[in-house]
């Protein structure tokens, strides 16, 4: 039942009753104040990539003297967006530092995800030793990182190129040397040897795939080499 203060009773009343006061009204408005450059970054559609790029290097200096928390939140769009946009050396040019904010704003979910485009930026622009390192620091913090796990392979791949150097311009000479068989069939076998031709046609496709051979070889050898090096490097850490 809802007690209402007397006439008598109103100066007691008011003397229970907490107001706030001016100082806490004007850190709440303080707090949920965002300036106008910040509202009008938010205002671009947040998969217009090139929106958010130009935006933010049209007013950079702008962006410099807004508070930590809004040039955080406009640094982390602006990173996200150069990589979605493949440009990777500028990403990579100005991750570091969003990683290190990020880092002292204690979000481990962001820190890591930006550390895994990083490794992945490095693979787009055939840096694998950096994304080799990368991704290593990564599984150290998150060993059950699978999609760290399947870069690693990748970066491993890429080093790994001696098997490659070799089976790669070997079965390329074998294609030639068939092409080559398959010319001289065509312009001399049939017409002149015909009674050759069986044993012509049984050497070129055996060169062909021999060739074929060798290529898929070396494609295998080298997949299972980084999955081997990998999961060797994954053990450790358990």
């Amino acid at each position: 039942m809802l007690r209402l203060c007397s006439t008598n009773d109103t100066k007691k009343c008011c003397k229970n009753v907490s107001l706030p006061s001016q100082n806490s009204i004007n850190l709440r408005i303080r707090s949920t104040y965002h300036s106008r450059l910040y509202r009008n970054f938010l205002a671009i559609e947040p998969k217009d990539y090139h929106g958010i790029i130009r935006y933010y290097e049209e007013h950079e200096k702008g962006i410099a003297d807004l508070s930590d928390r809004e040039q955080y939140e406009l640094l982390l769009k602006f990173t996200h967006a150069l990589f979605e946009v493949g440009a990777y050396r500028t990403f990579l040019a100005i991750v570091d530092q969003a990683v290190l904010v990020t880092l002292n704003e204690d979000n481990q979910p962001e820190f890591r995800h930006l550390l895994f485009r990083k490794a992945a930026a490095h693979v787009h622009v055939l840096e694998p030793q950096q994304a080799e390192h990368v991704c290593k620091e990564l599984l150290r913090m998150d060993p059950k990182h699978e999609m760290a796990l399947l870069l690693l392979r990748k970066t491993l791949r890429q080093q790994d190129r001696k098997i490659i150097h070799f089976t790669r311009p070997s079965a390329i000479f074998c294609f030639a040397m068939s092409a080559l068989v398959i010319l001289v069939e065509i312009l001399f076998v049939r017409p002149f040897y015909a009674l050759n031709t069986p044993a012509i046609e049984a050497s070129r496709n055996f060169i062909f795939a021999l060739g074929l051979l060798v290529l898929i070889s070396g494609e295998l050898l080298t997949l299972w080499r980084a999955f081997r090096s990998a999961q060797r490097f994954q053990e450790e850490l358990s």
